[in-house]
């Protein structure tokens, strides 16, 4: 007859342990896991955020964007701009005019503004903050290289005759050319054509301070000639 042998090491083992060893077994996490708590915050601290997220970016606000194309000084009316919904954050939208303020009546335009261009805040001023009048030039002859719209211009002036105003280079003497102002914006071009006007030229409508108005206007009363000299740099994007 067979029998099994019990490695004395084995059997000591056993002795000392007592009872029988029993083989452990899965048990489902309790409630009270710390660590199954923590997962849960963090599973529906993610889906708040994301909540947020989402709902922040799909949030919009309306804004007055340009209809037309228009030129600085120009007057804007209520045909001259729309309401656009933009998704812009709060910084953003500050620099812009919201619809829910009424157009003012009697903005002007400081720039010139795109079609579909948001309105800035810093692109209008009311007509009575205007520190500069638009004011329409007669040229006589082919337009100056240059002279285009957005574009900075020096105007000058030659008086006929005695029209030169007391104290001007042209008074008591033959007539000099003046400068009467510096770095006018051009706003609009219209090119003349010879058979309509009796002259080719062009008339060049330009933004001249307050402070030059009177002497501009009075030049233009004594049909002085008018030169437009384009500075270097200062050309805009289009004629």
């Amino acid at each position: 007859m067979r029998t099994s042998t019990v490695p004395p090491t084995a059997r000591r083992r056993g002795e000392a342990s007592g009872a029988p060893r029993q083989a452990r077994r899965l048990q489902a996490p309790s409630w009270r896991d710390p660590r199954l708590l923590v997962g849960i915050a963090l599973v529906l601290g993610s889906v708040v955020v994301g909540a947020r997220t989402v709902q922040a970016a799909s949030a919009t606000s309306g804004v007055w964007a340009v209809s037309s194309p228009v030129g600085a000084g120009t007057a804007l009316s209520g045909a001259d701009l729309h309401v656009v919904q933009v998704s812009v954050d709060a910084a953003t939208a500050s620099a812009y005019l919201p619809a829910t303020e009424p157009p003012v009546a009697g903005w002007v335009a400081l720039r010139g503004l795109s079609a579909g261009e948001l309105l800035p805040r810093a692109a209008v001023v009311p007509a009575d903050d205007l520190a500069e009048r638009a004011v329409s030039l007669p040229l006589r002859g082919a337009l100056p290289e240059g002279v285009r719209t957005g574009a900075l211009a020096d105007v000058w002036v030659s008086w006929p005759g005695d029209a030169a105003p007391a104290g001007s280079a042209g008074a008591g003497s033959r007539p000099r050319p003046e400068q009467l102002a510096e770095a006018v914006e051009v706003v609009a071009v219209q090119q003349r054509s010879a058979a309509l006007a009796g002259a080719a030229g062009a008339d060049v409508e330009v933004l001249v301070p307050q402070g030059v108005l009177s002497s501009v206007l009075s030049a233009l009363a004594a049909e002085a000639a008018v030169v437009l000299v384009p500075l270097p740099g200062g050309s805009g994007g289009g004629s």
